[in-house]
């Protein structure tokens, strides 16, 4: 009998015992071999070790697979559920709270492109004696499974925080569980956070805060971890969350908790315009915005390293003579953000999660990329449509490789600044500036 049938048919335990039945015959032929060994013997003993308990072992043979992997024990194999089958097999809360939508947007100028697509639907899940291993973003059932649709990105693509291995076969997963478990005896709502990823925290986390709708009485402690980024903090300091509203999880203990809601907003790129919308009330509250005509900001993204200007010292001098103020949101405060942008009247800049400065801008302000793909934007355009502002793209040359790149869109531009002269100064004309 092969292993997913036998896990079909007689559940996870059978498989384990079968693996580590097996596992000394694996561990002889892996010795056998040495550095010779190939990537799948490495595989199978780690998985035999696991199964077999043999702990150091197991953390021995992933780091010679993953060289990067903390060597963090214990580990444990783990079945996957989707969030809806779960809750279902134990007549738990699964509730759609916001269904699908079509979005149409059509710009107004022929430097975007039109936009229709359907949101996902959201959900809200209750889920008691909930589990939560701080630096990842999984929520893991009473029983140990992982629901594999609860975070942002799908479990099997690793942590930098530990070890994970998915199971394809047997669709389980190995994974680092701490050994201390800590009971926390509150009604909490699931947040977590990125792995140091700004962009994504606002427009894939903070709209997770809104499942506090769906919480009986509406209030909940959030669940984030030690150590997070500063720029996190003070972003749910802005929403009216502080220290004692959260839950700051040890990432080397274990946590779990009397009743764990999670809210799964669906996918952000696309976005739905019910959580941009409230990601902006968060940020901007009860400001008065307003346009100052002919304010325009470059938002530089040189300490991401991807998609900078080649043309660095040309830009600058085009910047100056411009008067195009500059600024690295980064090495700014959220207070000096909101001063820097609440009444732009253009903001530009390359490609990438710096553009959410638009978040703090006035309606009507008009959004520049600069980019070198018309069909790489699924995000940007759309959420400055859904915020009352403008959305142009900038043509810029692909220029040579240079610094890190993790995508094919992480290419640097060459910006032809005449070009980019006479655009600037046709945008005010070309919309009626919000006053």
């Amino acid at each position: 009998m092969n292993l997913a049938t036998l896990y079909r048919t007689q559940g996870l335990a059978a498989v384990q015992a079968e693996l580590a039945a097996q596992y000394p015959d694996v561990l002889a032929q892996l010795n056998s071999l040495g550095a010779a060994a190939p990537p799948p013997l490495l595989a199978r003993a780690i998985v035999g070790a696991v199964c077999a308990d043999d702990q150091d072992n197991a953390i021995a043979i992933a780091q010679r697979l993953f060289p990067s992997v903390p060597p963090l024990l214990p580990l444990r194999l783990a079945p996957m559920a989707a969030l809806a089958d779960y809750c279902r097999a134990r007549g738990l809360r699964h509730k759609v709270v916001l269904a699908p939508q079509l979005v149409k947007i059509t710009p107004p100028s022929p430097y975007t492109m039109p936009f229709t697509y359907m949101t996902e639907a959201a959900i809200i899940a209750s889920l008691p004696r909930a589990q939560y291993i701080p630096g990842w973003d999984v929520v893991i059932g009473e029983d140990n499974t992982l629901l594999r649709d609860s975070g942002y990105l799908p479990p099997d693509v690793a942590t930098h925080a530990f070890l994970t291995f998915y199971i394809n076969k047997l669709d389980c997963m190995i994974h680092y569980a701490p050994a201390e478990e800590v009971f926390v005896d509150e009604d909490v709502l699931f947040l977590s956070t990125p792995d140091n990823n700004v962009g994504h925290w606002m427009i894939d986390f903070l709209p997770r805060l809104k499942g506090l709708d769906y919480v009986p009485g509406g209030k909940a402690k959030v669940v984030v971890p030690l150590g997070m980024h500063g720029r996190y903090m003070e972003m749910l300091k802005a929403f009216g969350f502080g220290e004692s509203d959260m839950v700051i999880c040890d990432p080397r203990k274990r946590y779990r908790f009397r009743m764990c809601h999670f809210y799964r907003p669906g996918q952000a790129t696309p976005p739905n315009p019910t959580h941009v919308q409230f990601v902006r009330d968060g940020f901007v509250g009860d400001r008065h915005l307003k346009i100052q005509p002919g304010k325009r900001v470059f938002l530089a993204r040189t300490q991401v390293g991807t998609r900078l200007v080649a043309n660095h010292e040309e830009f600058a001098a085009f910047l100056e003579a411009e008067n195009i103020v500059s600024a690295e949101l980064a090495d700014l405060t959220l207070e000096q953000q909101h001063e820097l942008l609440n009444d732009a009247e253009i903001i530009l800049g390359t490609f990438g999660s710096n553009l959410f400065g638009m978040y703090l801008a006035p309606p009507g302000c008009t959004i520049l990329a600069l980019m070198n793909d018309l069909t790489e934007d699924v995000c940007v355009a759309p959420t400055a449509h859904m915020l009352g502002m403008q959305h142009e793209i900038f043509l810029c040359d692909r220029a040579p490789e240079a610094g890190v790149k993790r995508y094919k869109r992480d290419t640097n531009v060459t910006i032809d600044c005449a070009a980019l002269r006479e655009r600037l100064a046709e945008i005010p004309g070309r919309y009626r500036v919000a006053t």
